[in-house]
Parts: structure tokens; sequence; C-alpha cells
């Protein structure tokens, strides 16, 4: 047996691999104590899953929607402490376009490990990046803070589930805490 893969596993390509492994990593990382995880099926069109929270076994529409994308080789810029991720313009204007808090978990499969970055706070700190979709570039980098580790930020991320966003996509967009 050993550290081999199997036959079949030699057909399917990396990149799913990887995908699949990323999403499997986040769904048992999210406390189901307060987390319902459902992954998105069908046509993708940015969104691999959404996350509902629950507080005192009560259901009050608190969501978060999410794209994952995983890697075996995180690219840490080490001064500014944080992870380098190249993110499809597309997908972060479908995240602006959305009133739900929009979360891209960002997961290092080989140490197992889930960074979270809410895509329209990210936007709202870093207005400048607004004029760059505007353009014609595929990918926009995007920088997710080394702290945001979704074990150990979940009352960052229960914070972000009540949350609304508005008056966006554009500069003009504001967060709305509930």
């Amino acid at each position: 047996m050993g550290d081999k893969p199997c036959q079949g596993c030699l057909l399917i390509p990396p990149q799913r691999r990887i995908g699949s492994r990323a999403v499997a990593i986040v769904h048992y990382t999210i406390d189901c104590n307060h987390w319902e995880f459902r992954q998105e099926t069908g046509n993708d069109v940015g969104r691999d899953c959404t996350v509902e929270l629950s507080e005192n076994n009560k259901w009050l529409n608190h969501k978060i929607e999410g794209q994952i994308k995983g890697t075996k080789t995180v690219t840490h810029l080490t001064k500014k402490r944080v992870l380098s991720f190249p993110m499809a313009t597309k997908t972060i204007n479908y995240a602006l376009s959305s009133s739900t808090p929009f979360v891209l978990f960002y997961v290092d499969i080989v140490n197992e490990i889930v960074y979270f970055l809410p895509i329209q706070d990210y936007f709202i700190s870093h207005k400048e990046l607004f004029k760059k979709l505007e353009g014609n570039q595929e990918t926009l980098t995007l920088h997710i803070p080394i702290s945001n580790i979704l074990a150990q930020c979940d009352a960052a991320l229960v914070a972000i589930a009540k949350c609304t966003y508005v008056d966006g996509p554009g500069d003009s967009l504001r967060r709305h805490n509930a």
C-alpha cells in the first residue's frame, strides 16, 4: 500500500483533488455546534458553500456565502503578516454584489489550516481596489491576514454572519451590523 495513490486516483486532475480536500477541511473545521455547512451543487457561479449560524438552537437566517480555494503551497508575505491569493475578478464582483457576507476560505491542505477573508469588508477597507475591478484584469491579488484562522476566529465569523452589505458594489459599499 504505502504512499502510492491508487490507479483510479491517478486519473483525477490534481486541481480537483486539492479542491475536494479543501472543501472537506472547511467542512470539518466549521463548528457544527452552531454552524450548518451546505455545499453548493450544480454550475459553479462563484459560490462553493453557505454556512448558516444557529444560536441557542435557533435559526435566524444569519448566513455566509463562501468560495473555497485550496493549495499545497501557501504564499506568505512575511513582513506584512499576510497570505497572498490571486482571486478571479468575476468572483470578486459576484461577492461584492451580494448583501449576504461573502468569505474566501483559503485552505492550506498540507497543514489543514483554513484562513478566511470577508471580501466585502476587505474592499471597504481598501477602497482603491474598486478601480482595479473596472479594468481588464482577470485576477486581483488579495491579502489575507495570517491571524484569520477559522479554528481560532469563530467569534469573528459569527459577527460577519450577523451583518449585511448595502449600496454596492462600488466604493459606496457599507456594512450594517445586526
